[in-house]
């Protein structure tokens, strides 16, 4: 129950009630919560007060709103971190969710002029391309492109991903060690060819994203264009110190 002695503000109190039940699945994904009128005889609180509570839970992403229905609990939200290289498949296992990729084709072909300069091979040159239309749980989240050089990993479209990520095909049969990575994060409007694929209207937000994976060397090993749904993937970033005056 509320302690209404604590200085923290009683709409507050059940939004951090609400979020337990959610985190904890007491509520899962699909259900329906508890009406207004219920909360608010649970918590003995105002109208209001659960009205706010809940209006933040849904601004949020952790519940969403059905006219005439109710409110019902959504799915998690994928969030990665930028401070530290890791794939798709480990992002969703750390999050407990359950990746699944449902289309994947590979292919050699002459490689795009803005990924030569990124890969630092030749213009003209051939380019191996992975296309991979990624799920987690059982939802497709995001297009997956990634282009790599044939001079760099001989044989893998042969190889192929062989149920691993492919920075463990990188790492354990190419013995490639990767040391950093330069992402860049853009907003965008769904094409029809990929709202069709994402299970999204056409014009709906999507996160473009761009990453250079390089080697102990400091070689360009792949490049990775990711297409997110906006509603389904978020990026964060970890911050610390100030810029010293110069």
């Amino acid at each position: 129950m509320l302690d209404k002695s604590r200085p923290i503000p009683l709409y507050y109190q059940v939004k951090e009630s609400l979020l337990e039940k959610i985190k904890s699945r007491q509520f899962k994904v699909g259900d329906l919560i508890p009406s207004e009128s219920e909360l608010q005889e649970k918590y003995k609180v105002s109208r209001i007060t659960i009205r706010r509570a809940i209006q933040e839970l849904v601004q949020e992403g952790h519940l969403y709103t059905k006219q005439g229905k109710g409110t019902f609990v959504s799915r998690p939200k994928v969030s990665q971190e930028l401070n530290l290289i890791t794939s798709w498949a480990e992002t969703m296992a750390e999050m407990g969710m359950r990746p699944e990729t449902k289309k994947i084709e590979y292919t050699e072909e002459t490689v795009p002029v803005s990924i030569a300069g990124l890969l630092n091979i030749p213009i003209g040159d051939k380019v191996y391309k992975v296309e991979r239309l990624r799920y987690a749980d059982d939802e497709p989240t995001c297009i997956m492109t990634n282009y790599l050089s044939p001079a760099i990993v001989p044989g893998f479209l042969e190889k192929g991903l062989k149920g691993e990520s492919l920075y463990e095909t990188l790492e354990k049969h190419y013995n490639i060690v990767l040391s950093r990575a330069e992402e860049t994060v853009e907003a965008k409007a769904a094409k029809a060819s990929e709202a069709a694929l994402l299970n999204i209207k056409r014009g709906a937000p999507l996160l473009y994203a761009t990453r250079v994976t390089y080697d102990l060397t400091d070689r360009p090993v792949e490049v990775v264009i990711t297409i997110s749904r906006a509603d389904r993937y978020s990026y964060k970033i970890k911050l610390s110190g100030r810029r010293k005056n110069i």
